[in-house]
């Protein structure tokens, strides 16, 4: 588990948060954080505020709300992810469908006090990721299974300073539930392909902050800035190892994992979620029509590597990644058709995290281009449906990756290629 979270797009994958697939976003990162959002690729989010979503991706578009309002809702996430390649020995190593379909839940509401103050909390996600390969796959200790499921309940304030800046702030806690395994493959020394070479399982609780401003130029032109911090999880699990344990003083020169005759040791790793900065913009370009935009950045280069370690200070896993920052651009408009109909529309690029020389088949993160159409429906003044759909096209990419960390490892190569839908619908109230 340990080192899934660590991992992220290496060895081991990460799925955070209602669990997603490797093609969501930059790194492991989520934005399915509305329907609404993604039906304008999530463009000029922390701005916009046309509803309750807004505050968790800006707390200080809050006190654009002058009554309570409610929006909850799910985006269903269909990936659809290939790996090509043969082994050193000749083997086909071609799978598809290696991430699974999966529900993103989202909760939001907003509470203003009054014409200056406004509270709100969310339940959401901010990172996730999911992959599974078959027990036997040749290249065992490269591709496994690997589950990271992470919520984030959020619980914010916002003050509107004068007419023109609004500021707010938030409290993080992030619970997170991670699995790893991982399996001999093909090899020289005789074990089954199908010898669980790792298996790691934990969760646990990190906690952070987020802040944010808005700048009102008038009614209908304001950009918001927002700023959600790193959040540390300290995972304390359970690992365990088919392999023989008095192979453990080879360790060095094998390259394997910590052996522990299939027994089960405690096992500990730190995940760091990075910090992520949000620059939102939305202009009411005609009396039917907005324009919105979004730029965020993503610093993944604190992720250096993954290291697991046993309550003895031995090395049960170690794995380097050196991420890169990596930034997020989209561009959206709005028509609003009448008081029944609002449709949207936005385009994205997501940056790749994973530099071409660390890419993993466990996380084959790729550069992304987002199409999204979306719209909503007002059964009255106070009760509205959002509904949403997205296209991502990963780009092709190749990946090398040795089998273990030993100096003698072979070298495998892959080509890795990954689309996806994704399908949204909220239900808002206002009170």
């Amino acid at each position: 588990m340990h080192h899934k979270n660590i991992l992220r797009k290496s060895a081991l994958a990460i799925v955070i948060a209602a669990v997603s697939s490797n093609l969501y976003a930059s790194g492991f990162q989520l934005q399915e954080s509305s329907a609404a959002g993604l039906g304008r690729a999530f463009s000029g989010e922390g701005a916009i505020a046309d509803n309750a979503a807004s505050g968790s991706r800006n707390p200080a578009s809050m006190t654009m709300f002058d009554r309570p309002t409610f929006s909850g809702g799910a985006i269903y996430v269909q990936p659809t992810v290939k790996i090509s390649g043969t082994s050193p020995s000749g083997t086909d190593m071609s799978v598809s469908d290696i991430t699974p379909n999966e529900w993103v839940p989202n909760l939001h509401f907003i509470y203003p006090i009054n014409d200056r103050w406004a509270v709100g909390g969310s339940a959401t996600s901010n990172f996730g990721l999911a992959t599974e390969f078959s027990d036997d796959y040749t290249a065992g200790p490269l591709a496994g299974k690997t589950s990271l499921k992470t919520g984030n309940l959020n619980f914010s304030a916002a003050y509107r300073i004068n007419e023109y800046f609004s500021f707010g702030a938030g409290f993080n806690a992030i619970y997170a539930e991670a699995e790893i395994n991982r399996y001999a493959g093909e090899n020289k020394n005789g074990m089954p392909k199908d010898t669980e070479v790792v298996h790691m399982k934990g969760d646990e609780w990190g906690y952070g902050w987020n802040a944010g401003l808005l700048y009102e130029i008038d009614k209908e032109n304001r950009i918001g800035l927002s700023y959600r911090s790193q959040v540390d999880i300290d995972f304390s699990g359970d690992y365990s190892s088919e392999l023989p344990s008095k192979y453990n003083a080879l360790q060095k020169a094998t390259g394997m994992p910590w052996g522990t005759n299939s027994q089960t040791i405690n096992g500990d790793l730190t995940l760091s979620l990075p910090e992520i900065w949000e620059l939102s913009g939305y202009h009411k370009v005609a009396p039917k029509w907005a324009m919105h935009y979004g730029l965020s950045y993503t610093s993944w280069s604190e992720f250096k590597e993954l290291n697991a370690t046993g309550s003895d200070g031995q090395t049960l896993f170690y794995k380097k990644e050196n991420f890169r920052d990596a930034y997020r651009i989209a561009l959206g408009t709005t028509y609003y058709h009448d008081d029944t109909w609002t449709w949207r529309a936005g385009i994205a690029f997501d940056d790749s995290a994973a530099p071409a020389d660390t890419r993993s088949i466990s996380i084959p993160d790729q550069d992304r281009l987002w199409l999204s159409l979306g719209s909503t429906y007002n059964f009255t003044k106070d009760a509205s449906v959002d509904v949403g759909v997205s296209y991502m096209n990963g780009q092709k990419v190749k990946i090398e990756e040795k089998l273990n960390n030993s100096a003698k490892s072979p070298t495998y190569t892959f080509h890795s290629e990954g689309k996806a839908w994704l399908y949204g619908i909220n239900l808002n109230y206002t009170f």
